[in-house]
């Protein structure tokens, strides 16, 4: 699933705020969404789909947009926040700040590092360069063996080698900035907004992608930021999907899995089949889904889920939704 791009809708959002047990923004009354980005009016009306009670708004992200925003329960920005020049991000801060309802939750990505730091000098040669003539110069300079390629094969450079064009699309834009999530949390602070979650669900179990001691290490941060920082250099990771929410309320733990057991799932992609270690799990939860809708509780009770509690249940679910072989239902109809 590509999501530089990708919108998250309302239901995903909940879901990731709920599974950091913080209160969602109610679907059965009416709520503002507001897109910020590059094609956000087909982006508003791919997300709008199936919400009745919502009223769904789109503009390009970075522009001065005076009074005419109702306030919004959702703030979405599609695309890549570290696009924007300086000016252009703090005139979404702004926005936030002006139109973000109290409880409202916001949707921030953007290139990060440490994970993009081995792509910085790619990034300053495509600029340099320009598009066309830098494409000659990569293949020049791969092709005589230069060092900085083999000693920084990383994710983020395989990736924007193998799709040059679109790399060099990124690259020349004059505002390119690979952040720090520290940097984008204070700004953001700004706005009355805190960091509550990613909107890549699988981050919400670290036990299933850190090691006993790199889980240790991370538990033992009690500093937000600090928390974010560790966890983006164990996971290098270069690009972060970060959800925010302005006045968060946490949930009561009964609350958080009441609400997660009446989360309807449904199957995307009936004949996919997750892989990992969990496979058998998964299996359960697809083959139960390809019979209908259901609910996480209903997950939750099949016998390969046997001494999971719901939070472990809706983790695994989250899975599925981040692999795309399973959706929310509608949970405003």
């Amino acid at each position: 699933m590509d999501k530089l791009w990708w919108e998250p809708g309302p239901e995903h959002l909940n879901f990731a705020c709920v599974l950091a047990g913080m209160e969602p923004v109610p679907l059965d009354r009416a709520f503002n969404y507001l897109v910020l980005g590059c094609g956000g009016e087909s982006a508003q009306a791919r997300v709008a789909g199936g919400h009745p009670r919502g009223s769904f708004h789109a503009a390009d992200a970075g522009m001065p947009l005076g009074a005419a925003l109702p306030p919004m329960d959702f703030i979405v920005l599609r695309g890549a926040y570290s696009w924007l020049d300086r000016n252009q991000r703090q005139q979404v801060i702004e926005l936030i700040n002006a139109c973000l309802k109290p409880g409202g939750v916001a949707y921030i990505g953007y290139d990060a590092l440490p994970g993009c730091s081995s792509i910085l000098p790619l990034q300053r040669l495509v600029r340099e360069q320009g598009g066309l003539h830098a494409a000659a110069q990569v293949e020049q300079l791969r092709g005589v063996g230069a060092a900085y390629f083999a000693d920084n094969d990383a994710p983020a450079m395989r990736s924007r080698l193998d799709a040059f064009a679109p790399a060099c699309h990124e690259f020349t834009r004059r505002g390119w900035e690979a952040l720090y999530h520290a940097d984008v949390a204070r700004a953001l602070a700004d706005a009355k907004l805190e960091y509550v979650a990613s909107a890549d669900l699988w981050w919400s179990d670290p036990g299933r992608y850190l090691s006993a001691a790199q889980r240790a290490l991370l538990d033992a941060q009690t500093v937000p930021i600090l928390r974010e920082m560790v966890r983006d250099i164990l996971l290098d990771t270069a690009f972060r999907r970060d959800v925010y929410i302005r006045g968060a309320r946490r949930m009561h733990p009964m609350r958080q899995a009441d609400w997660l057991g009446k989360c309807p799932l449904s199957l995307s992609l009936a004949e996919a089949r997750a892989e990992g270690r969990d496979e058998a799990l998964f299996a359960s939860m697809l083959d139960a889904l390809a019979v209908g809708p259901q609910p996480i509780a209903a997950l939750a009770s099949l016998p390969e889920m046997r001494g999971k509690n719901m939070l472990e249940v809706a983790r695994l679910a989250g899975l599925l939704l981040d692999s795309g072989h399973a959706v929310i239902s509608n949970q405003g109809a």
